[in-house]
């Protein structure tokens, strides 16, 4: 007795290149485009029965129908052809600031080794002192939680900038590495850890795989999204 999957098998191999491509061709052309809905619609109109023809209704939901998928298709292909060329006007946009110097929140840093001949770019952001501050203190410690140095700063309220050398509490040169920042202020009896804003200058710019957003990597606080970005000087 044959086995019936054993020959379907068979016929399949034995499909000559023609055979597959005239296949494929079929199965193209069983989509149905708006030049095959109109030909079916006329053969329709011209085969129906004379003593019962169709409620014209029926004609106008058809075609609403068509049209309504035909201009989704077309509205996709549009958005998607509009979505690429707005990635590349926000790169296009983002290569303006390389170079450039942003403000953004963070409260994470990195020190760089000195070139030969420079010295290593200070940290410097913004902080909002609020109203009655006795004191605040900037305070830096290295990846390990150790601390490195803090230094008393103005206490006048409202946004104020604060600079960090570089430089530990011993006086000499932090090792170049990632830090994180803190900012402490004395309000009544209670010690306010205040947010943080960093100067970092713009090295290039990218799109996010992922989100399509746009991301800027800088010197002092890595890779931020555009979005965080407070201010361009």
């Amino acid at each position: 007795m044959l086995d019936m999957d054993t020959i379907n098998a068979a016929m399949v191999r034995q499909k000559t290149p023609e055979q597959i491509a005239a296949n494929a061709a079929i199965a193209k052309k069983a989509e149905l485009n708006q030049e095959d809905f109109l030909t079916l619609m006329i053969s329709q109109l011209k085969n129906q029965d004379p003593f019962k023809p169709m409620d014209p209704a029926q004609y106008v939901g058809q075609l609403a129908q068509f049209s309504s998928v035909s201009g989704l298709a077309s509205m996709n292909k549009n958005i998607t052809a509009l979505s690429e060329s707005l990635r590349g006007n926000q790169v296009l946009d983002g290569a303006a600031l390389i170079g450039r110097t942003v403000i953004a929140a963070g409260n994470t840093v990195y020190r760089y080794a000195p070139t030969e001949g420079a010295d290593a770019m200070p940290t410097q952001g913004t902080i909002d002192v609020p109203s009655g501050a006795s004191s605040v203190q900037l305070v830096v410690r290295d990846s390990a939680g150790t601390l490195v140095k803090s230094q008393a700063l103005e206490t006048q309220s409202g946004v104020s900038g604060f600079r960090w050398d570089g430089t530990t509490n011993a006086g000499s040169l932090a090792a170049p590495g990632a830090y994180r920042i803190e900012v402490i202020a004395r309000v009544g009896d209670e010690n306010v850890s205040l947010n943080t804003s960093v100067a970092a200058q713009v090295s290039s710019v990218a799109l996010d795989p992922a989100t399509g957003a746009l991301t800027l990597d800088t010197d002092s606080l890595g890779e931020i999204a555009m979005s965080d970005v407070e201010r361009v000087l």
